[in-house]
């Protein structure tokens, strides 16, 4: 005897009975869900791998569209930081000379002026082409009423004198130059001698002192203002060496230049009525 399910093909039977289980397990699940709650939590922690591994090609391209873009993201920023990076240093540098060049500024401005009459602020602009010479140009001459015999100094103290004035640029003799001297005044002991460039900018020498004076190393040396050639009080620079000797009548002693003779950059030119009369050799 063949019933309704063995006339009908194989496939279609297995289809049949597939759907009568399906509506049995909708009823069973619809009428206790309780009993078959666990069974679905079951197959579904067993479906999760299939997933996965369904996923994993488009999950894949996805990660990797990501990676080649963050890669590319941190190349640019990387490369704009870079920029960043290097402009910041460029106006730091900007700066820092600004902020140095405003720091000797200031202390030009506000150094004390020990005679009457005004100052001009002025830049060293060159230097002699002799090396053997020390002397400097800097970028201020007769359109600004300079004169020779005016002294030049720094926020420090004296640098040297003017020798040759052009239109626009006039010639400074410093004080280490050999053809150089200037007479002195030491501060603690009022002893006054003459010092005398060597040819050396980190060294001047005081001449003619008897062995037997009364000076240190340490002591303060400044401008007598005699002669006429330099105005008094300015500091010259501080005794660095001083060596006595038995057999001789005069100590060597040297002088440190408290002015920067081999690196300024800007320098006061003196005004006063009391010019030297006397002017140093302008043929140089």
């Amino acid at each position: 005897m063949q019933t309704l399910l063995t006339r009908q093909p194989p496939s279609v039977r297995s289809f049949i009975l597939a759907v009568i289980v399906a509506l049995v397990a909708l009823f069973i699940h619809w009428r206790f869900p309780q009993l078959t709650q666990p069974v679905r939590d079951v197959l579904k922690a067993a479906y999760n791998p299939i997933y996965a591994v369904a996923n994993y090609p488009m999950l894949s391209g996805d990660w990797l569209r990501l990676q080649i873009q963050s890669e590319q993201d941190l190349r640019r920023e990387n490369i704009a930081l870079k920029a960043e990076l290097l402009q910041a240093h460029v106006r730091l540098q900007k700066f820092s000379e600004l902020s140095a060049e405003n720091t000797r500024l200031r202390g030009l401005v506000d150094a004390p002026l020990m005679i009457d009459g005004r100052v001009l602020i002025a830049e060293i602009i060159g230097v002699d082409s002799n090396p053997l010479n020390h002397i400097v140009i800097m970028n201020k001459g007769k359109s600004e009423q300079l004169q020779e015999g005016q002294t030049v100094l720094d926020d420090k103290g004296i640098m040297g004198q003017i020798i040759n004035v052009y239109p626009h640029s006039a010639r400074v003799m410093l004080l280490s130059d050999k053809e150089s001297s200037i007479s002195v005044r030491v501060e603690r002991t009022g002893m006054r001698a003459i010092v005398s460039g060597k040819g050396d900018y980190a060294e001047l020498e005081m001449e003619y002192v008897p062995s037997s004076a009364d000076i240190k190393i340490g002591d303060h040396v400044y401008s007598s203002g005699l002669g006429e050639r330099y105005p008094a009080g300015y500091l010259v620079g501080t005794i660095s060496k001083v060596q006595r000797h038995h057999s001789g009548e005069f100590a060597q002693i040297m002088v440190k230049p408290a002015a920067q003779l081999s690196s300024g950059h800007n320098v006061v030119v003196l005004f006063s009525q009391g010019l030297a009369r006397e002017q140093p050799n302008a043929s140089r």
